[in-house]
Formats: structure tokens, sequence, C-alpha cells
């Protein structure tokens, strides 16, 4: 697949959530071929003080090519990311621990991305 910023895709959403997009804000490259998607979420699950589930943004999410290539399922026009997306980005950018992406497909739920990330760190996947 061949991403761009400004595409927006569907992917394997919760249940009651299948609105949910991800637009890609940015598409990073390097000069030992890895490229990095930068992407927010809209209408993304996360738990509310009273455990249910809401709809909210995630205004940035950095994953490595082949992770969000698992995560997407299609097209669906384009869009553009939501205003803070600059701002993380800028600030993820800017870390001194590096560029950190997420190397796990997304399903909907941060909570679930972390900790499968972790996961994978831990044993070494």
């Amino acid at each position: 697949m061949d991403f761009a910023a400004g595409q927006r895709w569907t992917y394997r959403a919760p249940a009651g959530f299948e609105t949910s997009r991800i637009v890609i804000g940015a598409v990073l490259s390097f000069e030992e071929g890895a490229r990095i998607v930068c992407a927010a979420v809209a209408g993304a699950p996360v738990k509310a003080g009273d455990g249910a589930d809401q709809s909210a943004i995630i205004p940035f999410l950095p994953f490595a090519e082949d992770a969000f290539a698992q995560t997407v399922v299609a097209r669906d026009g384009d869009d553009v990311p939501p205003p803070s997306f600059q701002a993380e980005m800028e600030a993820w950018l800017a870390d001194p621990r590096g560029l950190t992406t997420f190397t796990v497909p997304f399903e909907g739920s941060l909570n679930l991305l972390i900790a499968r990330q972790m996961e994978k760190i831990a044993t070494g996947g």
C-alpha cells in the first residue's frame, strides 16, 4: 500500500465504533528505508470515568509502516488530522529518547495497543 498524508482509512474498530477512522497526518522516510506513518484516530473508544466506552480523538499515534499496514482495512477518502496533531508530532520529534513508534497494529483501544506493544518488547518479539 502507498500511504500518504491526508488519507482516511477504516480499521478493525470494536463493535459500536464502526464509524471510527484513522487519518494520516504525515509519513516520514529515513535513509535506512524505514517509514513511519503518523496518524490520528477520530471516534476511538475510550473509557469514561464511570467505565463506559465513549468516543474520543487520539490526536497522534506513530506507527512503523508495517504495523500501520496491518491496522488499516480500506481507504475511505481524504481528511485532515485534528488541530492538535501538529503540536503532538513536534513534541514527539523533539523527544530526546528518539522516535518511538508502535510496531503492533491498532484495533481501537489505546490501552490494548500499549499493552500489546509492551508484551512484544518484553518477549523480544
